[in-house]
């Protein structure tokens, strides 16, 4: 047992002294070492993400109000009355709870110290950060970490004034703490956590995975060599794993203590997400505190078990090179998948025409993505290894020996071509991704972005909530001066303008929409209508009337009604004040009077709103996206970089004789050109083709994204000038390498 525990050392030992001694030790070493600390940080931020989710579903759950009133009680004798009403601060969401509290032992929500009084409020950190003031009432205090959804998010209680949250007009609730989440705040917002884990593992989970293949293979060669004799001399399985774990420790234990400092980071304080703005809870890391350890503990698990998986194993008693059985086996698994995949991007279009963007429909795209990026560097390498036969053919026929060497180098190596091109491919469909999803969007951004440009603040809509009709008098008198203001009395009936069409008991029937404006000679001229004579009111085209009030209005509307008469609002008024001279109008000073006097649920927007707010929430989300894909395209990058600077210096040392037997330096470039250059550009042009195919259930309808052709040109035109580099980089190695080569026993 001793003595096998000495050989056990004694080969890590050597492992360690053949890894610094090795041609490619350097490099090999920084890719590791960046390798361990990327996977790290990968897994670290799928724990984190699973513990998120799951902390702030359950503060979710525990703010929820319970809707079923104990057995025995009347409705008037629920201790709590709550409204919920949605706002907006700087186009970010706000989620007021209007709650008036009935008793004086009603229970208290999460966070909160105790009840505010009426016509008072308690706000979250980032809400009051806003400067919104006294908005929803006067602030007098705050919502705890235990109250929120997430450090940043804008959620409020507020206790109206008495009197402005009726029983007929509220919900009902015993007390707080629903089995399941509501959709409050934050919650309503944030995809599910299926999604983006899927999300993760497609934008950095691939590059990662990439990252580790090409670190572990770098400088593969005189390994393999090592393992073949070992192999020979009767060595195991276990101790070839020993040797090899031994090489690479150094570099994983390195990796692993980069990453410990993001890791104590996240357990100590709140962290902001960069460009994405989220605020990571470092409570919520806490009580997960053993998944985030085991998540960077993994890491260098993993890569030392494929360090040992992707080292070939020659057998006790053979011969000391290495095997062709079995070279490129895994390659071939992948090309056969590939295909699979391809086909569910092809069907992923009909998927989302048929079932709509649900959440299985979502997935499955999300794994045909991730599949066909994965694979589809093994599909190239066969077709290039293929290719290279023909390489070899030519070479031979025209007796060049550089094309010669070239072609029977390429045919034989269909992993050293899936890791030269893997880089390329994958990096060609993250950036056709990371172009192609947030376009789909773009339309409706758009049209929120230009009706904000063309309106700004200058015309705002305000909706009254149940019961608030008597109540619009004291809050006209509180509108600014010079605003103007009007009403939209819109109603289903037999009257002007041209209808839409519904199914009835007899077939179709034309509805017609009836539109009435009311206000001040001065307000209607201000939306472009004439006034009525005193004697009543009068119906007039809608053609004559500014785009404001069109873009209010129904497009099926043609006309509207015309009235000077007093105002007598109802439910479901619209009231539309503005400023004739385009001035913008004071919001939040209109939307804290509304709440105010014509109690919860008074919503004021500007024009577009809902689309704005929307489009900043989508924004949001589509800056995920932003972020991963560019840090998955960048470490896709670097690997390649790594892996091309391993390959100059691989071609340099053991190509350097070969200008001995041929007589001429020149057949440097020409291997260069076709085991180097040519691979990289043909990956690069049938990357981009790919990146069509990838981007298949983005750009196909009823999805509208756009993948610029420019785009792909251009990064056709990059890669093949870097590929062009580096086999001239490659070539001038060997050359020099030439220079200084003598004959060695080896």
């Amino acid at each position: 047992m001793r003595a096998n525990s000495s050989l056990g050392s004694q080969l890590l030992r050597m492992g360690r002294a053949a890894g610094h001694g090795s041609v490619d030790g350097r490099v090999r070493f920084v890719a590791l070492t960046i390798a361990t600390a990327v996977l790290a940080v990968t897994l670290l931020a799928a724990a984190a993400a699973v513990a998120t989710y799951k902390e702030r579903t359950e503060r979710g759950a525990a703010r929820t109000p319970v809707m079923r009133l104990q057995e025995g009680r009347a409705l008037e004798e629920a201790p709590l009355r709550i409204q919920l009403f949605l706002d907006d601060v700087n186009d970010r969401q706000v989620e007021v709870v209007f709650v008036d509290p009935v008793t004086s032992d009603a229970p208290l929500p999460p966070g909160v110290a105790r009840w505010p009084g009426p016509g008072e409020a308690v706000l979250s950190p980032a809400l009051a950060a806003d400067g919104i003031g006294d908005r929803y009432g006067r602030v007098v205090g705050g919502i705890g970490p235990e109250g929120l959804a997430s450090p940043g998010e804008r959620y409020a209680y507020a206790r109206p004034v008495e009197g402005r949250l009726t029983v007929e007009h509220a919900m009902l609730a015993t007390g707080f703490g629903a089995k399941d989440a509501g959709g409050f705040g934050d919650l309503a917002t944030v995809r599910s956590l299926s999604v983006f884990l899927t999300l993760l593992v497609a934008m950095l989970g691939l590059p990662a995975g990439l990252f580790a293949v090409v670190a572990t293979r770098l400088g593969a060669a005189g390994r393999d060599r090592r393992t073949a004799l070992l192999g020979a001399m009767g060595g195991s399985r276990r101790q070839l794993a020993l040797l090899s774990t031994g090489e690479a420790a150094p570099a994983l234990l390195l990796g692993t203590v980069l990453t410990v400092p993001v890791l104590t980071a996240a357990l100590v304080t709140d962290l902001r997400i960069p460009w994405v703005g989220y605020v990571l809870a470092a409570a919520d890391m806490r009580a997960h505190v053993g998944q985030l350890v085991c998540s960077v503990v993994v890491a260098p698990v993993l890569l030392a078990l494929l360090v040992v998986l992707m080292h070939q194993w020659a057998g006790p008693g053979r011969s000391t090179r290495p095997r062709e059985e079995g070279r490129g086996r895994l390659v071939k698994v992948g090309a056969g998948l590939c295909p699979v995949f391809l086909g569910i991007l092809s069907w992923s279009p009909t998927a989302f025409a048929t079932y709509g963007a649900s959440q299985t429909v979502v997935l499955v795209s999300l794994l045909g993505t991730v599949g066909a990026l994965a694979t589809l560097p093994a599909a190239i390498a066969l077709l290039l290894a293929a290719a290279g036969r023909g390489v070899t053919e030519l070479g031979r026929r025209r007796g060049y020996p550089g094309t010669l060497l070239a072609g029977r180098w390429t045919q034989g190596r269909p992993g050293y071509l899936s890791r030269l091109v893997a880089g390329v491919v994958i990096a060609v469909g993250l950036l056709s991704v990371v172009q192609v999803y947030p376009s789909m969007h773009s339309a409706s951004v758009q049209g929120a972005l230009d009706m904000r440009e063309r309106f700004g603040h200058s015309i705002l809509t305000v909706q009254l909530p149940h019961g608030a009709e008597k109540r619009t008098g004291p809050w006209l008198e509180k509108l600014p001066p010079g605003a103007e203001v009007a009403l939209l009395d819109s109603t289903l009936g037999l009257a002007n303008g041209a209808g839409e069409v519904r199914e009835g008991p007899d077939g179709p029937v034309e509805v017609k929409q009836a539109v009435t404006v009311s206000g001040s000679c001065g307000a209607l001229r201000g939306l472009g209508l004439e006034c009525p004579s005193a004697r009543g009111d009068r119906d007039v085209p809608l053609s004559g009337a500014t785009s404001a009030l069109r873009a209010l209005l129904p497009a099926s509307v043609k006309q509207v009604g015309v009235s000077r008469a007093p105002f007598a609002p109802r439910q479901g008024n619209l009231f539309v004040v503005y400023s004739p001279s385009g001035d913008a109008l004071p919001l939040g000073k209109l939307k804290r009077d509304a709440l105010a006097v014509l109690g919860p649920g008074a919503l004021v927007e500007s024009m577009g709103q809902g689309w704005i707010g929307g489009a900043a929430l989508l924004s949001s989300q589509l800056r995920w996206v932003t972020l991963l894909g560019v840090a998955g395209v960048a470490l896709v990058a670097l690997a390649a970089g790594l892996n091309c600077l391993a390959e100059v210096v691989r071609f340099a040392r053991s190509i350097a004789p070969v200008s001995v037997v041929s007589g001429s330096r020149r057949v440097y470039a020409t291997v260069a050109a076709w085991t180097l250059a040519v691979p990289l550009c043909v990956a690069a042009v049938l990357g981009a083709l790919s990146a069509v195919w990838v981007t298949l259930p983005y750009t196909t309808p009823p999805r509208n994204g756009e993948l610029p052709p420019q785009m792909l040109t251009a990064a056709v035109a990059v890669l093949c000038v870097l590929a062009v580099t580096v086999a001239s980089l490659a070539a001038l190695s060997a050359v020099r390498e030439s220079r200084r080569w003598r004959p060695r026993h080896d």
